[in-house]
């Protein structure tokens, strides 16, 4: 570049010319770096659009005397906001975005500045100032942005699990107390006229309200227990002898040292392996509910594995419920779940959480 410190004046074509050569080394270099950045849907056109952001950035940065903190307003924020979401929902986690702006810096820099005489530092200085700053602010709110998707998505979990709770209250405890009630009335109605009937009558409300309270301690267990508390094993293995029926056979293994787990990953974990337990006691009827917890040296691996009835996966009726909070816990932790079943073949959850990335 002729004039560093006006780069407006420089014609349309020559910007876009250095943009598609920007773009083109910087998807090579994501590419070599196997990024997660450098597949998906219209992911040219959002680098296209992000390098040619920055480089008008840069023009108007480097033209003023005295240029303010960087602050992105208008449809630069939006699509800075955009693609933050967007990555969470892909599960890119913000250290893949740091390192790609790194990428970006050092494919950029050489080409912006390639135009200026050898001995011009500070025009060099100037302009590589201008392009951290373009770059930085636009992480900066990447990140924000991604983080507040995914506290959304947490919060609507919760949101599921208080729903979830009261759904378990009103259909099974209140129903149990709904058939108790009515028993009893009838036992009163046949205790003079029919005596074997009215025993029958007790008896049976005393199976509706052992079932009740057997709701409720689980219900109230789930509450009050914490992993760290008493640890992943026990936790899990507290819920299965609370929920499991006698009828089915259970097995929990574990292999590997849990407490390297950070916390974080040690509840979300929980909470998505007893949801594909519950899962399958409630709908799968199965006959055996295995679940099998590996920890290796920067990742964990889970299975809950049932023999029951299984599901169409990509039926979008059985795609609501517990599942989607599976995915989005995983998501928190930049991990994922994947869900192998097909009617009369049983179904298989598998987990895997990276949690030497979990806590950044």
């Amino acid at each position: 570049m002729a004039n560093p410190y006006a780069m407006q004046p420089v014609a349309e074509a020559e910007l876009s010319s250095m943009a598609r050569e920007i773009v083109e080394a910087f998807q090579q270099s994501l590419h070599q770096q196997e990024s997660d950045l450098a597949s998906g849907p219209d992911v040219l056109a959002q680098l296209a659009a992000q390098v040619q952001a920055v480089l008008s950035d840069v023009a108007a940065r480097v033209s003023m005397t005295e240029a303010p903190p960087m602050d992105l307003v208008g449809e630069a924020r939006l699509f800075a906001v955009d693609i933050g979401a967007d990555r969470a929902r892909r599960g890119i986690h913000p250290v893949q975005s740091l390192r790609a702006a790194t990428t970006l810096f050092e494919v950029m820099l050489p080409i912006i500045t390639r135009g200026l005489p050898a001995a011009d530092s500070a025009g060099a200085l100037r302009l590589s100032r201008a392009l951290h700053e373009a770059i930085m602010a636009r992480v900066a709110l990447a990140s924000l942005s991604y983080v507040g998707f995914l506290m959304e998505k947490l919060q609507a979990s919760r949101q599921e699990e208080r729903t979830r709770i009261a759904r378990e209250l009103h259909d099974r405890v209140l129903h149990e107390m709904g058939l108790t009630l009515h028993r009893l009335d009838l036992h009163r109605h046949y205790a003079d006229r029919d005596p074997e009937q009215a025993r029958a009558k007790i008896d049976s409300a005393i199976e509706s309200l052992d079932e009740a309270v057997r709701t409720v301690r689980g219900l109230s267990a789930e509450l009050r227990r914490s992993v760290g508390e008493y640890g992943l094993e026990r936790t899990l293995r507290g819920y299965l002898e609370a929920n499991v029926p006698p009828a089915v056979q259970f097995s929990l293994l574990t292999n590997g040292d849990l407490k390297v787990l950070p916390p974080d990953v040690l509840e979300e974990l929980y909470l998505i392996l007893r949801e594909a337990a519950r899962n399958a006691l409630r709908h799968a009827e199965p006959s055996r509910l295995d679940i099998a917890v590996d920890v290796g040296d920067n990742a964990v691996a889970a299975m809950v594995v049932d023999d029951g009835c299984g599901f169409d996966t990509t039926d979008p009726e059985r795609a609501r419920g517990g599942l989607p909070s599976m995915f989005e816990r995983a998501l928190l932790l930049h991990g994922q779940v994947e869900v192998i079943s097909a009617p009369g073949q049983g179904t298989r959850v598998e987990v895997r959480i990276p949690f030497a990335e979990a806590g950044l």
